[in-house]
């Protein structure tokens, strides 16, 4: 009993001081962005003075930020929303067909996801300006969907292989066409892992930065390339601003992942037994 109870303990500990280390540099940004530049630069630095959010209403209501801020949510969501519509069929299609060259064509998806995006830029680059895109949500959109889908198709595969075969059989002596079987069926039993699915692919989508940089100018700029356009202003590194725009940043995040967070690990746990 002495044993098992010393184990919980250090098994607490442990978990407290992992946190500890997880969130103090999002506690330590929180607190510089409401620093004045009085004690910005303190040494030792101070955790505890009268905090000004002056700087967050400068950067939301002068330098108008919202407007990033709701690009890359409309971005991140639509993007995400097609990810899912294209990938849960495409999966679907892998998982239940044995059409000739399927293993490989699968293959042939997941290697667009085994090396660096950096490598499409120049094509995709050309591609959205010969489209007349450029600076633009739609442009975003697309680059994003296309280099998650295979993502999407990756995980969903595995979901739809470890449905019962037989419920799928029973659906079509029923009379049941394919597309209603997917859609009755299929999709109710894997929801949970479409939604796991769709959280991850949304973080990737609102972090993502180089595609956002290149393909945008000023007009459909995102969030990430907002942070990294006010980091630097009168040759020195404005640490006020930049640590505002990170909690900006971090904020739907974290809103994200506290209100769905049941639906993320219900779903990846459901993958990893199933698996």
């Amino acid at each position: 009993m002495r044993e098992s109870a010393s184990k919980k303990v250090c098994i607490v500990v442990l978990l407290i001081l992992l946190m500890i280390f997880t969130l103090f540099p999002l506690y330590y940004l929180f607190l510089t962005s409401v620093k004045t530049a009085g004690v910005m630069f303190d040494v030792p630095p101070k955790f505890f003075f009268s905090p000004s959010f002056s700087e967050y209403v400068n950067m939301i209501v002068n330098h108008k930020y919202y407007r990033y801020y709701l690009n890359s949510i409309l971005v991140s969501f639509f993007s995400t929303l097609l990810c899912l519509v294209f990938g849960t069929f495409g999966a679907f299609a892998f998982s239940a067909f044995r059409f000739m060259g399927h293993k490989f064509l699968f293959l042939i998806i997941l290697i667009t996801r085994m090396y660096p995006p950096v490598t499409t830029l120049i094509p995709v680059f050309f591609a959205i300006q010969y489209m007349g895109l450029h600076d633009t949500r739609t442009a975003v959109i697309l680059a994003y969907t296309g280099f998650q889908i295979p993502f999407v198709i990756w995980i969903m595969r595995a979901f739809f292989e470890d449905i019962p075969r037989d419920i799928i059989e029973s659906a079509s002596l029923d009379g049941a066409t394919l597309l209603t079987t997917f859609r009755k069926i299929i999709v109710p039993l894997s929801l949970p892992g479409i939604l796991a699915t769709g959280i991850l692919v949304f973080v990737l989508n609102w972090n993502e930065f180089l595609f956002a940089l290149v393909l945008t100018s000023y007009v459909a700029k995102t969030a990430p390339v907002a942070v990294a356009s006010f980091a630097e202003t009168e040759g020195m590194l404005q640490w006020g601003t930049l640590s505002v725009l990170g909690v900006l940043t971090i904020f739907p995040i974290l809103i994200i992942m506290l209100f769905l967070r049941k639906y993320l690990i219900k779903g990846l746990l459901i993958g990893a037994v199933k698996g």
